[in-house]
């Protein structure tokens, strides 16, 4: 297989290499500027990601419909075998590439407005930066080994920007939180690159699609890698870290939150789709198919504004991930780009709402939850813009026919209507599932909508709340406008247009009386919405805490994990310090007892004879002193002791 491609000129790449360092140059710059010049990285980094999208709008027209690029180089070798690292761009990553550029460029001019002032600016530009390089090259790898490394340098950047107010405790909390349960899902994935690399001695997703036949083991690896798919997209279990990471700026959320980073998972489900098997597939549509409505129902009861879209993107991120498990990657493509801008415009619309009640209470000195959609009321009077920009992404979000979201939706419900078959099974339970999912987003879509800017204004009344500048209102209204059906195709009513048709090579998959019963079940959804929250919202603890799954995991996992790290706490201290302290204290004992032993008993013995030879060998020498008086002395001695003897 050839390095790179003919087709792709030296201009081709150079443009391709740009879109993907100027992220990475805006965070080093943005990194370097003191923070008494922070004004200027609102003008640098914008900058950057603009030529950054400009690139990625000529790179995506060229890969379009065209043979895909691929370049590689040398990487490392282990084991004797070659691992190399490169580019891979088809279609799905030419499309993703544009999702990610053009929106992260939205996202940094809305941030120069919303947050200026802020004490961390160039901090917080330089993570954004860094955070669409990484973005960029998982979107661009060519292996999975490579794909892994900056899946792990989002989830550290996703990580700095949720935590980005220092100063709150709950930030740090949810970025904490955040981080951890990606790690237990990147666990999986880092096992199933083991398996992978251990049956198939690569990482490259080319030699990797050329695998023909089914094997045992794609199944166990193909789950491993939908774990870190549930970790990062926030599916079932590993969900709930995605609403508390709403603590973080706004722009952030609309970014990493709505965008790009949760829509990670779907789109490695969708780059290396060959390797999953029937098996696997069924889980992975049971378990997406089983977040959408849990996300969904919670989304009901939330009252905070931010939460709602969370969990209403949970409940997005569930059918991206069912219609993959139904055989339909293209769909869930289809999905993920219309979601990326509808609920990005959301987002940031949220922005405006927070933002410009967050100025006015400075000037009215009052102070009250902004986000509690309970405190707002009215606000389509004094936010007109918003209010239609908000509308307007909402119908996309709701499916309402003529919006972006209705045709993706569409595609969704007709692959997984091909799915199900002729015959009753679990999987009309799926179909059901999804036709509900898109029943209750209409109301909770409806239900945040009027609630925000219909009837009466309640605690915002007597606040001065004007539209915010110009430079936070042109991105939301860009998004707006990608929010109508031109952006899939010029039939209002048929998915199959210039982006799905390339996608999804097969033909005759479009069913007009699912267009049909799916606009029929969004005027029901809407009619139902409009009697049941007209004038009232409903509670419930059980969805408002989403299923107590965060209590459910302290009860499993936190609590008893929490009572062996203090029972081992206590065995080390009490026992495995203990038995050190008592060995080294023992050993002290021993030590004096042979060093006394060593001192009395062998030295005493070897100086003991020492001196005694020395005594002996003093008493002897006396008789050799050469005095004749001393001969005589003791020879006169020792014939008297002879005497003595002989006579008794």
């Amino acid at each position: 297989m050839p390095e790179t491609q003919t087709h792709y000129t030296t201009f081709f790449e150079v443009c391709l290499l740009l879109v993907v360092l100027l992220p990475l140059v805006s965070f080093v710059v943005s990194g370097r500027i003191p923070q008494r010049y922070s004004w200027v990285v609102t003008f640098t980094a914008p900058l950057f990601l603009l030529i950054s999208a400009i690139g990625a709008i000529y790179i995506f027209t060229a890969v379009w419909h065209h043979q895909p690029y691929i370049a590689r180089v040398n990487w490392f070798t282990i084991g004797g075998t070659l691992v190399s690292a490169g580019v891979y761009l088809n279609d799905i990553a030419a499309l993703m590439l544009l999702v990610v550029t053009f929106i992260s460029f939205l996202v940094h001019l809305y941030s120069t407005g919303y947050m200026a002032g802020d004490a961390g600016l160039t901090r917080y530009f330089a993570m954004l930066g860094f955070f669409t390089f990484s973005m960029l090259g998982i979107v661009l790898a060519d292996s999975l080994l490579l794909m892994f490394v900056f899946w792990e340098l989002v989830g550290f950047s996703s990580y700095m920007l949720i935590g980005h107010w220092t100063e709150k405790d709950e930030a740090a909390a949810a970025a904490k939180k955040a981080f951890l349960l990606n790690r237990i899902g990147d666990a999986g994935f880092l096992v199933g690159l083991m398996l992978i690399w251990a049956y198939t001695g690569t990482f490259d997703i080319v030699q990797l699609s050329d695998i023909n036949e089914v094997f045992s083991w794609q199944t166990a690896a193909s789950l491993c890698l939908f774990a870190g798919v549930i970790g990062k997209s926030a599916q079932f279990p590993l969900l709930t870290w995605l609403p508390d990471a709403m603590e973080g700026p706004t722009p952030v959320s609309a970014l990493i939150h709505a965008a790009t980073m949760v829509a990670a998972g779907v789109f490695l489900l969708a780059r290396v789709y060959f390797l999953f098997t029937p098996a696997a597939l069924d889980v992975i549509a049971g378990i997406g198919i089983l977040t959408a409505l849990m996300a969904a129902l919670s989304a009901l009861v939330q009252f905070d504004i931010k939460k709602i879209l969370a969990y209403s993107t949970i409940s997005q991120l569930g059918l991206m991930v069912a219609a993959i498990g139904a055989g339909a990657p293209a769909a869930a493509m289809l999905h993920l780009f219309t979601h990326a801008f509808f609920k990005a415009g959301l987002f940031l619309g949220a922005g405006i709402i927070i933002h410009v009640l967050h100025q006015a209470q400075q000037q009215a000195h009052e102070h009250f939850n902004v986000q509690d959609i309970r405190n707002l009321g009215g606000l389509r009077k004094k936010l007109p813009f918003t209010f239609c920009a908000f509308v307007i992404c909402g119908c996309a979000l709701a499916g309402i026919p003529f919006f972006s979201g209705f045709l993706s939706k569409d595609a969704i419900l007709t692959a997984i209507t091909h799915w199900k078959g002729d015959g009753f099974s679990w999987k009309w339970i799926v179909l059901a599932s999804a036709f509900i999912v898109s029943f209750l987003t209409v109301i909770y879509t409806f239900r945040m909508i009027w609630t925000v800017f219909m009837g009466e204004e309640k605690r915002t009344a007597s606040l001065p709340v004007v539209e915010p500048p110009v430079i936070m209102r042109g991105p939301v209204a860009i998004l707006a406008v990608c929010s109508v059906w031109l952006l899939v195709d010029i039939n209002p009513v048929n998915f199959e247009g210039w982006l799905f048709n390339t996608l999804h090579a097969d033909g005759n998959f479009h069913i007009g009386i699912i267009s049909i019963v799916s606009a029929l079940w969004v005027i029901l959804a809407v009619s139902v919405a409009y009697f049941m929250f007209r004038s009232k919202t409903i509670h419930d603890d059980l969805l408002l805490n989403n299923f107590y799954l965060d209590k459910l995991y302290f009860k499993i996992v936190g609590n008893p994990s929490w009572r062996l790290a203090v029972f081992t706490d206590y065995f080390d201290r009490r026992w495995i310090d203990g038995f050190i302290h008592a060995s080294a204290y023992a050993q002290v004992t021993v030590s004096h007892l042979v060093g006394w032993f060593d001192r009395a008993i062998v030295d005493g013995t070897v100086n003991g004879i020492a001196s005694l030879s020395r005594g002996v060998g003093n008493f002897t020498r006396s008789f050799q002193g050469g005095k004749i008086q001393s001969y005589i002395l003791w020879a006169i001695l020792a014939i008297i002791i002879f005497l003595i003897w002989i006579l008794f």
